[in-house]
């Protein structure tokens, strides 16, 4: 017998490498940027609430406010709660939402039967994300410094971007993890900006909100304001510009939805159609 014949069959290598991973960020951008109910929901918005809550106080711009120890126009006020709005949307809100359509539908499922790593895969989803954020961060910040009169101090523009890489670090892993809540994808969408808007809105980025003493110490234990006073302070005209605790209440978030995520991420779900399958082939073995 030849040695070819008595020769193991060779099993297909893993897809590996920057070039495996290029074309799954090349399909993740076609497929993003070609749904325009996407593009409204998760890239449109931070700058259509931009352009509504900036025109409706265009005439302050100018003027002073007092926020804590900080003193902020009322134009970086408004950028500062655009931009952290925006982080929230595309890598919070964004995130979970795709990731449960994404596991209902079987499609985590279906590259798990490929030799694709899942680190490229879910390495090109979030190299996405976050190229996506940058889109929309320069657009509304196009929009502030050209229309709306923000202006921000250059000693201070390392400081923003230092609180918008922090927001991302925090918010792409609490949606992650926040993407095992909905049940299946048409609960996907409710669920998750149920607890979104809320958040967002309470974060206090566009307008202080007179909060109780019960709720407002809820809200400040929540990642939306820890990164709104971030913003707020980077974009101050006076003021600390570095709030410490902010920063490791944000890691803290950021670590807890990082460890969530890898303990109970799922890669399908358990509504697909094979426990239907499966069902109906054991009630025909047991008739």
């Amino acid at each position: 017998m030849s040695t070819t014949d008595t020769a193991p069959a060779t099993r297909p290598r893993r897809a590996n490498g920057l070039r495996t991973f290029l074309l799954h960020v090349d399909g993740e951008l076609k497929e993003f940027w070609r749904s325009p109910i996407t593009l409204a929901f998760i890239v449109l918005m931070p700058v259509m609430f931009y352009v509504g809550f900036g025109f409706a106080f265009r005439s302050q711009a100018d003027e002073i406010r007092i926020l804590g120890e900080h003193e902020i126009t009322q134009a970086n006020l408004s950028f500062g709660g655009v931009l952290g709005f925006a982080l929230m949307s595309v890598a919070f809100a964004n995130v979970a939402i795709g990731l449960a359509i994404r596991r209902h539908h079987g499609l985590f499922k279906r590259f798990r039967t490929t030799p694709v790593r899942p680190v490229t895969v879910m390495g090109a989803y979030l190299a996405n994300t976050l190229l996506t954020t940058l889109i929309v961060v320069a657009v509304v910040t196009a929009i502030g410094l050209l229309g709306m009169g923000v202006g921000v101090a250059p000693e201070r523009i390392p400081l923003v971007l230092a609180a918008i890489a922090l927001g991302f670090v925090c918010m792409a892993p609490l949606g992650a993890a926040a993407s095992l809540l909905p049940p299946n994808a048409d609960a996907a969408v409710p669920m998750i900006n149920g607890v979104f808007f809320p958040a967002a809105f309470l974060a206090g980025g566009f307008v202080v909100l007179p909060l109780g003493d019960t709720l407002s110490a809820i809200v400040d234990v929540l990642p939306g304001r820890p990164l709104t006073i971030l913003l707020h302070g980077a974009l101050s005209e006076s003021g600390p510009v570095w709030d410490w605790p902010s920063v490791w209440l944000l890691l803290g978030w950021s670590l807890l939805g990082t460890v969530v995520a890898l303990r109970w991420f799922r890669w399908a779900s358990e509504r697909e159609p094979r426990g239907f399958g499966a069902g109906r082939r054991k009630n025909a073995e047991g008739e």
